[in-house]
């Protein structure tokens, strides 16, 4: 007694074919490539600010000073910070070689202390998965500090507490 064979969606596909048949809607033709994004803009390179050798130098006049001069000096040499369009780029360590990179949508808040009468300040940034990333000293820290506020979301701006500088002036 011959038994008809299991249903099988290759069945239908034609003879010798191991694959189903394609169907789509109607009308369909092929589809066009995704857009690439905008090309990377660098909006600030540079060291930490030179206002973070200040205290150090001072501290020179003792011998324990020259400990902290020495590490504030070997960060001005290799420590270069990046912001650009898409991340934060921190290259550190002996001669600059430890790369350290985060994207905007990756931080849930943003915190900071002025230094040096607000020439510059220290920089926390928290992410979604846990971690954190200091960065110590940035310069021209008013005109950074909004740039990447720009750049993450709605939701770090409001845990943060940012408030625009328009905003600020109005109250």
């Amino acid at each position: 007694v011959a038994r008809p064979a299991p249903f099988s969606p290759y069945a239908q596909a034609g003879a010798g074919s191991r694959r189903p048949a394609k169907s789509g809607p109607p009308g369909r033709g092929p589809k066009t490539p995704p857009k690439a994004p905008a090309p990377e803009e660098t909006f600030f390179e540079g060291p930490p600010s030179w206002t973070d050798l200040i205290i150090p130098a001072i501290s020179i006049l003792t011998v324990v000073g020259i400990f902290p001069f020495l590490a504030a000096l070997a960060r001005q040499f290799w420590c270069k910070y990046t912001l650009t369009s898409r991340r934060i780029s921190v290259d550190s360590g002996f001669r600059g070689k430890d790369r350290v990179e985060i994207i905007y949508r990756d931080v849930s808040r943003v915190r900071y202390v002025r230094r040096m009468g607000g020439a510059s300040a220290d920089l926390v940034f928290e992410l979604k998965d846990g971690a954190k990333l200091e960065v110590r000293a940035m310069p021209e820290f008013e005109k950074n500090y909004a740039y990447i506020m720009e750049q993450v979301s709605e939701e770090t701006r409001e845990t943060s507490g940012y408030v625009k500088p328009e905003e600020k002036t109005a109250e």
